[in-house]
């Protein structure tokens, strides 16, 4: 049986994080809050003291991880042996990074604002998947170096 190729899963949700992040970050600049069909949360939590870190709104900042996510991904497969190694490790540490500070977001909005947004929800659920599939990836490696020595997962 062939082997599937999974290059294309990763740099697709980075991407759908990075469309996400984006749509939030251009609302914040532009002072609109995101729909979430009559519910109050995501203004509460895009208009919250918590959703910007001196001045830079926090959906800039994660637009800005998603973008170097996509672009390590999309560049990832060309690597072989030990690089391909090393760049993996490099999008683990990226997107570990990620999930830490979108579970401290999270935490913000179910015990200090006690509100929801949709978006951001979104954002961590795919950081989720994310941190998953490169932890797959980066513990195959480590337990079968010979089989990425051509660089796919």
């Amino acid at each position: 049986m062939k082997a599937v190729r999974r290059d294309w899963i990763v740099p697709t949700l980075a991407l759908l994080g990075l469309a996400d992040a984006l749509y939030l970050a251009v609302l914040h600049w532009q002072g609109e809050v995101p729909p979430c069909h009559g519910y109050a949360g995501c203004a509460q939590v895009n208009t919250s003291p918590y959703a910007e870190i001196f001045g830079v709104p926090v959906a800039a900042l994660g637009a800005a991880l998603y973008a170097t996510v996509l672009g390590i991904a999309v560049w990832r497969p060309q690597t072989r042996g030990v690089a391909f190694a090393q760049t993996t490790l490099l999008l683990y540490s990226l997107i570990l990074a990620g999930a830490l500070f979108m579970a401290y977001l999270t935490a913000i909005e179910a015990f200090v604002l006690q509100a929801y947004c949709y978006w951001c929800l979104g954002l961590a659920t795919i950081n989720l998947l994310l941190l998953v599939l490169v932890s797959r990836e980066l513990w195959l490696i480590g337990g079968r170096p010979a089989r990425y020595q051509v660089g796919r997962a």
